[in-house]
């Protein structure tokens, strides 16, 4: 509840009106937040992107060890150690230790499929992460970017890419989210807006340089 209370004080501080649409937003953001979405993203991919199905089901299981827990448990570690103001990092200088970790992670995730030789599919999700991580780092150092954003661009690109269908609703999601991170005033809409297009330029060159669109 002490955690809560934070989070809405923060937000009224930074100009947020509290009532139902501010719940509301909280909610969309914690439904659609990073690491649900990074998961989304590598589930997309090993059920709609490599065939047999239970090959891509495997690989997905395997890329999501590498891509989705050690950053979470990164993020856990800190934030009980006090190193940012709140579970949503809202002071930008203390996103960069989490950008570095990601691109390190990344890496080291990459190396490991390579080695393995994973599915072509996967291996560009990372490369695709990778620049997209590197990039908003570097916006980051003068400028704050929308990571709730980055990560929703980033499945529905994957999304629309493997079945129309689905990219059409992921999208709409992207919609609401952008909403929701604007109504918290976590974010402008330029923030958002600029997350949602680097994810989804970063993973359209990834793919065409690839040779898998």
């Amino acid at each position: 509840m002490r955690q809560q209370h934070d989070l809405v004080a923060e937000a009224v501080r930074r100009g947020a009106a509290p009532g139902r649409g501010y719940a509301l937003a909280r909610t969309i953001s914690q439904v659609l937040h990073p690491v649900v979405l990074g998961i989304v993203s590598i589930v997309i991919v090993g059920l709609l992107g490599v065939e047999p199905l239970r090959v891509g089901a495997l690989w997905a299981l395997v890329c999501t060890g590498l891509q989705i827990v050690p950053p979470m448990l990164f993020f856990t570690v800190r934030l009980r150690q006090g190193a940012y103001s709140d579970d949503d990092v809202s002071v930008r200088s203390q996103r960069n230790e989490l950008y570095l970790f990601g691109l390190a992670n990344v890496f080291a995730g990459l190396l490991i499929l390579r080695l393995t030789g994973a599915p072509l599919p996967f291996q560009a999700i990372l490369v695709a992460g990778g620049l997209i991580n590197l990039t908003a780092w570097l916006i980051n150092l003068s400028w704050k970017i929308s990571v709730h954003a980055a990560s929703m661009g980033s499945a529905a690109t994957l999304g629309a890419l493997y079945s129309e269908p689905l990219g059409l609703v992921l999208w709409l999601c992207a919609l609401g989210l952008g909403w929701a991170r604007v109504r918290t005033r976590n974010h402008t809409p330029a923030q958002v807006i600029a997350g949602l297009a680097l994810a989804a330029a970063c993973v359209l060159a990834t793919f065409t340089a690839m040779g898998l669109l």
